[in-house]
């Protein structure tokens, strides 16, 4: 039997952050009427049936972006709310490359807490087990177009409205509960942020936009909680740093940094272009971003923030 016994906590009235054993935080919202779940793990264990120990009300499930470890357990659901610009991939993706995610998701989560965490496996769950291939009796589910602005009234005057945040994926969409003063952020917002799937500038704008919500929420949830306790929101000055970050890249006035990865690797943050076999290749100080068109990803850092990008993707296409 697939385990139900994840770490979750109630952090508000009716609003839940479950954690998938330390690889992606989904959260349940109830209202009088309906019940919305924000995201789907990477596929561990029984998410719906833990769902249904909390509330029976009709579940709506939206997808913050297409993320491997975010679609997960999609089949468990009939239709799926996903942006159409993230609903390419499979839902679930590759087993083995859950499996695989999995271990370096964890531990690099476990590697943000530190010791003697990082020493045991505490959670109850069998990875050859409870991460798995879908059932026969969970068919693809419909996905459904999830557009800016879109509203989801839950009853009670419980109303989520879905706002669009590429940067992270070119889908990539956070959640508004004002009932709450909440905003789920999926990886739009963390301490640890890629931004590849559209220009810098792109992304700017829309993270600009979701600040100027700020009169709405007064906490942001993201989907891991690497940088912050279960149920705690993001600190406060992590959107506004993100931001400066951003406007920095834009006038040039940035320095790569070379860390090793928080994945657990040797692999340095800052890389340079990727081979035909997609291995990361040492930076050639003469042809840094390799052959011409080729991604140059780079890392930048200030405080505990760290942003990842293409320096070929920074500047919006001239129309």
């Amino acid at each position: 039997m697939l385990t139900k016994r994840y770490p979750m906590v109630q952090f508000k009235k009716d609003t839940w952050e479950i954690d998938e054993f330390d690889v992606a935080s989904i959260f349940l919202l109830v209202g009088t009427e309906k019940a919305m779940v924000i995201d789907c793990g990477m596929g561990i264990g029984d998410l719906r049936g833990a769902i249904e120990m909390i509330t029976d009300k009709p579940l709506i499930a939206v997808i913050s972006h297409g993320h491997i470890d975010h679609t997960g357990n999609g089949r468990q659901f009939k239709e799926l709310w996903i942006h159409p610009n993230d609903q390419g991939p499979a839902i679930p993706q590759s087993l083995e490359r859950r499996r695989f995610d999995t271990s370096r998701i964890a531990q690099r989560q476990k590697g943000c807490i530190g010791a003697p965490y990082t020493m045991f496996n505490l959670y109850p769950y069998d990875i050859n087990e409870d991460l798995r291939e879908p059932a026969a009796d969970e068919p693809a589910p419909v996905l459904r177009d999830l557009r800016d602005g879109q509203r989801f009234d839950l009853g009670g005057g419980r109303v989520v409205t879905a706002y669009e945040c590429p940067g992270h994926s070119a889908g990539e969409m956070v959640f508004l509960d004002e009932a709450t003063r909440t905003l789920f952020a999926g990886d739009a917002i963390n301490f640890n942020l890629g931004l590849g799937a559209c220009p810098i500038e792109t992304a700017l704008r829309y993270l600009r936009r979701v600040e100027a919500l700020k009169d709405r929420y007064d906490d942001i949830y993201n989907g891991h909680h690497d940088f912050r306790p279960l149920g705690d929101p993001l600190d406060p000055e992590c959107l506004p740093t993100i931001i400066a970050m951003c406007e920095d890249i834009l006038k040039g006035a940035y320095a790569p940094v070379t860390e090793p990865s928080p994945w657990g690797s040797a692999m340095p943050l800052t890389r340079g272009a990727k081979g035909p076999a997609n291995v990361a290749m040492p930076i050639n100080p003469d042809h840094p971003a390799g052959p011409a068109g080729a991604p140059k990803r780079v890392t930048i850092q200030r405080g505990r923030n760290f942003i990842g990008f293409d320096e070929n993707k920074i500047f919006d296409p001239k129309p």
